[in-house]
């Protein structure tokens, strides 16, 4: 393996000549981090630049070139050609806040394994993991936190960083041929395809949305201090004041699990055993004691706690006045984001409030509706359901009035509240006793168990599309055990549960639609002032300026139209747009 170890601003242009001609290069970075628990991707510095093609490996070391010479290097290749790397998503991290550089058309191996497994939880992603597993390779992976700081890096940190690119490129090869052996429902016609020649369209969104989520947590989220401040102030208070009454009242500590058992079941609230035998005193199981003083007490202090918690949370990640948050950009075997460190897909609408856009600017949260509904529609093929959603009525009123024998328009808030239950719960196919327990834990809707047999009957009748397919699906699990299932637009996984084989295609669906519509989104900005701060399942939020607001709005709409009208055929789609100087929509 030969290896080029740069440390002259003189020889960048002998590399530049070198990778003119090639559509893309493979990319890897070594950092000199403080705390790989706590990275400060502002902060922190990367101290090689590994780049690579199928012909040679060079390995740029950052802290003895020139910083504007590289700057300009690293613009002109990585802006200009294909970027391969795994776990990208760091690396371009970096490369933003280090030198400016933005890569636009990437192609990231540990997204792709993740795609490729569908929904395989028991496969290892990482890089010696799928070298192992697609080359019968191994690579050595002790050096990654060894001191990158120090003036003159060691033979053995330089072929380390340099073994990186070469099993890249044994990885890259076997996914490519793996990914287009799989057939799909549409076909790849953009970028990635043309760089890469990637035909799966999933593959090909998942690369196209990952530079804009890493445009999404460098950018963060604004906060009020000053209010965060106030609440976790207030809730501390409030929350040190219930627990001492509770502990003067009952000599109980709330907090202790056992404790709090011990306590409840000696004052004859029944409480279900666990898995391991033990009782469990969690807040589900409680609803049905709100009316006791002791039960109502003990939840208000675990609400408090748990506002308290993602208080101080929040008041850990801020810098400047924003909050940066991590995603995991393939969180969920759905295709799913997940947010951590903290958490912003899981704010409270009571806290929504302190997220405030600052001066000179707005925020646009926009949902798509019932979305999952739409999806479910269009991927049955039910006609009732299809032609409601087409002469423009409220799915939960519908249903209501299916379930009730009411008449539609005399449908009222409560009634609407359950058939949503009914909506969300029986699409996924739970049972009737289940959702006896979904309506209650969800929507605070209580129902008997003859109620949820007749309302199940009822539903199933009237979108009999969707019995029909529950009722191949339960029947092909019991022949096969495992059944594979595909997105609209092709996103692949197997379920081995009835419910997973359900639920898997319509929230896989809703999540490759949202990922679209921001790719659109951004595509369309042509240097508006405008950026996404946070995305939730069904909700894009923007953070724009006063200014751009109206023509950003439209940019906005006809995006999350597109992206809609792209993978739903028969069901027309719909969103609502809302502005408002904080989260919450004023």
């Amino acid at each position: 393996m030969k290896v080029d170890y740069i440390t002259q601003s003189e020889k960048l242009e002998e590399v530049l000549e070198k990778l003119k001609d090639k559509p893309y290069v493979f990319l890897d970075t070594e950092v000199a981090v403080k705390d790989f628990e706590k990275i400060d991707y502002f902060k922190d510095k990367i101290r090689l630049i590994q780049l690579g093609t199928y012909d040679d490996i060079f390995v740029l070391d950052a802290y003895k070139i020139e910083k504007n010479k590289l700057e300009k290097f690293l613009k002109e290749v990585l802006e200009n050609k294909g970027v391969i790397g795994h776990n990208l998503k760091f690396d371009l991290k970096f490369l933003a806040t280090n030198f400016g550089v933005y890569p636009k058309v990437v192609f990231d191996t540990y997204i792709a394994s993740k795609i490729l497994s569908k929904g395989d939880n028991s496969q290892k992603h990482s890089l010696s993991a799928l070298t192992t597993r697609l080359t019968n390779q191994e690579i050595d992976k002790s050096y990654q936190t060894s001191p990158w700081w120090i003036e003159n890096l060691t033979k053995e940190q330089i072929d380390y960083a340099a073994k990186d690119i070469d099993a890249l490129r044994n990885v890259y090869k076997e996914q490519v041929l793996q990914i287009n052996q799989e057939e799909a429902p549409l076909k790849s016609s953009g970028e990635t395809y043309k760089v890469f020649g990637v035909k799966n369209p999933v593959v090909a969104l998942e690369m196209a949305f990952l530079p804009y989520l890493v445009k999404m947590e460098l950018s963060g989220i604004p906060i009020n201090q000053e209010k965060l401040n106030t609440l976790i102030k207030e809730s501390k208070s409030k929350f040190q004041n219930l627990y001492i009454d509770f502990k003067r009242k009952y000599g109980v500590d709330p907090m202790s699990p056992q404790q709090v058992v011990n306590f409840l079941t000696k004052r004859g609230i029944k409480l279900p055993k666990t898995e391991k035998g033990s009782f469990s005193s969690q807040d589900i199981y409680l609803k049905d004691y709100e009316d006791r003083e002791e039960v109502r007490l003990l939840l208000q202090i675990r609400y408090e706690k748990k506002n308290l918690d993602k208080l101080e949370e929040l008041k850990n990640y801020i810098k400047d006045g924003r909050v940066y948050g991590e995603f995991k950009q393939i969180g969920a075997s759905t295709g799913r984001m997940s947010s951590y460190k903290p958490n912003l897909q899981n704010i409270p609408r009571s806290l929504k409030h302190i997220f405030q856009a600052p001066a000179g600017y707005k925020f646009i949260i926009a949902d798509y509706s019932q979305i999952e509904l739409r999806i479910a529609a269009e991927y049955t093929k039910d006609e009732n359901m299809i032609k409601a959603f087409k002469e423009g009525k409220d799915l939960h009123k519908l249903t209501a009035s299916i379930i009730t024998g009411k008449n539609y328009d005399d449908i009222t808030k409560e009634e609407r509240n359950l058939a949503k239950a009914i909506n969300f719960g029986l699409i996924y196919g739970i049972s009737p006793k289940s959702l006896v327990e979904y309506a209650k834990n969800n929507y605070g809707v209580s129902i008997t168990l003859q109620e949820a047999k007749i309302f199940h009957e009822n539903f199933f009748r009237y979108y009999s599309a969707f019995k029909e397919w529950h009722e191949k699906t339960k029947e092909y699990l019991e022949k096969r055990k495992f059944i594979e299932q595909q997105t609209l637009l092709g996103r692949k996984l197997i379920a081995y549960k009835f419910t997973d084989a359900v639920n898997y295609p319509i929230q896989g669906s809703g999540s490759d639609l949202l990922k679209m519509a921001v790719v659109l989104f951004n595509r369309s900005l042509d240097g508006l002032d405008a950026k996404v701060v946070n995305l939730i399942h069904d909700e894009i939020l923007v953070e724009v300026a006063e200014k751009d607001l109206e023509k950003t709005k439209e940019v906005l709409s006809q995006a999350m139209e597109r992206a809609g009208r792209y993978l739903l055929k028969e069901v027309p789609v719909a969103f609502e747009i809302n502005v408002s100087q904080t989260w919450n929509k004023d």
